[in-house]
Order: structure tokens, then C-alpha cells, then sequence
């Protein structure tokens, strides 16, 4: 039953994320990716972190297990979340969400290679489709206006995203909380976003802040559905294999 209910759950996170997207993508025309996505990802771990002090055994947040969140969320809902917001400013939401999808490709030859799960016929074929719909954007990009060097952001994001969820299964299987495991890793996100928004700060880069006022609704609502789909992504990679939730 917990495949099937992995696969079930899996389904409604990936249906959410590009919903978020949308919203993220009428915000950026007040504001920039950098600040959209240190916002979300903020209040991502500020819900998450209120639902673990309420339901999860939050003493587990000093096990050694913990590092694999932690790391996890560095490389993936931060980093790559900040090459993903990237590429949707400057190839959509449409063509950044299909080459996202390539991280199944990419998670499924970390999980067989270095977690030993098995490849099946259906996700084999699955994989397939995502690098021809890769190969299909990559011809598109010679008949519009848009340069296909931006396709290497949300690519780049797809193969961390995919070590990351990795990273996060191997941490559940040792912590099986999933609303624990993603306030551990959203809050390494938000520190890794720092990173990039203090330089920003520090050189006046960043909108005027009425300007910013107007896409906070908008980053909002993202960040709530977000959150939504962060906690369905982790109980499906608690449930399942990465082979079959990550894809």
C-alpha cells in the first residue's frame, strides 16, 4: 500500500509546484527572483517550523541524521530553487517547469547508481520523455527570441534537486518525520539565500521597497502553496523510492 500511496502523494506535490510558479512569476514584475525566492522560502520554514514544534519530535533536529536535511537543503530548495526562480524569469513558467522534470532523469540515476533501487520499464521510459522534451525546448529556442543558454539555469536546478531528494530520503529513513525533516532543510535554504541577498542589499540592488509591497501577496500565495507541496514531496519520499517519487 505505501508505494501506491507514495505515488498518489507524489502526484499532488508535483501538481503544486508549477501553481507556485505562476504566482512567483506575476510577483517578479514588482520585484526580482532573488527577493521572491528568499521570501518563500522563508515563510516555507517558518510554517514548517510551527508544525514541528506542534506534531514532530523536534529533539531529532540535533541528530547526526539531520545533516543529510541540512545539506539537502542548501543544495536544492536553496541553490537550485534560486537557479529555478532564474530561468522562470527569463524562459516562463511553462518551458522552466518541463526542464525541471528533468530531474527524474537525473534522480533516478543517483538513486540506482548509489541507493540501489531498481529501474523499472516504466521509469526508464518516463526519463526518456523528460530529456525529449529537453532536446524539443532546446529547437524551439532557434525559432523565438528567447537565448537557449538560459535553459542551463533550470537544468542546472533539476540535477540538484535531484541529489537533494536523495539526500532527503536517506535522512528519512532515519528520521521518518517529514514535516521535521522539511523545517530542517527549508532553514538551511533561507540561510543560503542570504548568502545571495546581503551582497544585494549591501549595493542598493534590490526594488524600492513600495515597489516590493505590491509582489508580497503574490509571494505569498506561492510560498503557501509551496509549503503544501514541500510537506507532500517529503511524506511521498518517506512512503516510497526516489525512482518512483522523484520522477
Amino acid at each position: 500500500m505505501q508505494p501506491k500511496a507514495a505515488e498518489i502523494i507524489a502526484i499532488f506535490s508535483a501538481a503544486l509546484f508549477p501553481l507556485g510558479l505562476i504566482f512567483l512569476k506575476k510577483g517578479y514584475d514588482h520585484s526580482t527572483p532573488l527577493y521572491g525566492t528568499a521570501v518563500v522560502t522563508a515563510m516555507n520554514a517558518a510554517v514548517l517550523w510551527a508544525m514541528a514544534f506542534l506534531f514532530s519530535p523536534v529533539h531529532l533536529s540535533f541528530s547526526s541524521a539531520a545533516l543529510f536535511f541540512v545539506i539537502g537543503g542548501f543544495i536544492g530548495h536553496g541553490l537550485a530553487r534560486y537557479l529555478q526562480f532564474i530561468g522562470l524569469h527569463h524562459i516562463g513558467a511553462a518551458r522552466n517547469t518541463t526542464l525541471i522534470a528533468s530531474s527524474a532523469l537525473f534522480g533516478v540515476i543517483i538513486a540506482v547508481l548509489f541507493r540501489g533501487e531498481q529501474l523499472t520499464i516504466p521509469i526508464a521510459l518516463g526519463a526518456i520523455a523528460v530529456v525529449a522534451g529537453v532536446v524539443l525546448l532546446a529547437h524551439e529556442s532557434r525559432k523565438t527570441k528567447w537565448n537557449a543558454a538560459y535553459l542551463l539555469f533550470p537544468l542546472a536546478a533539476a540535477l540538484l534537486y535531484a541529489i537533494m531528494s536523495n539526500l532527503y530520503k536517506e535522512g528519512l529513513d532515519i528520521i521518518p518525520d517529514a514535516i521535521l525533516g522539511g523545517a530542517i532543510g527549508l532553514t538551511a535554504a533561507f540561510f543560503t539565500m542570504l548568502l545571495f541577498i546581503i551582497p544585494e542589499v549591501r549595493k542598493n540592488k534590490l526594488p524600492p521597497m513600495p515597489v516590493v509591497k505590491k509582489a508580497l501577496p503574490l509571494f505569498a500565495i506561492a510560498g503557501a502553496i509551496n509549503t503544501v507541496g514541500i510537506i507532500l514531496n517529503f511524506q511521498a519520499l518517506k512512503l516510497g523510492q526516489v525512482s518512483v517519487v522523484h520522477p
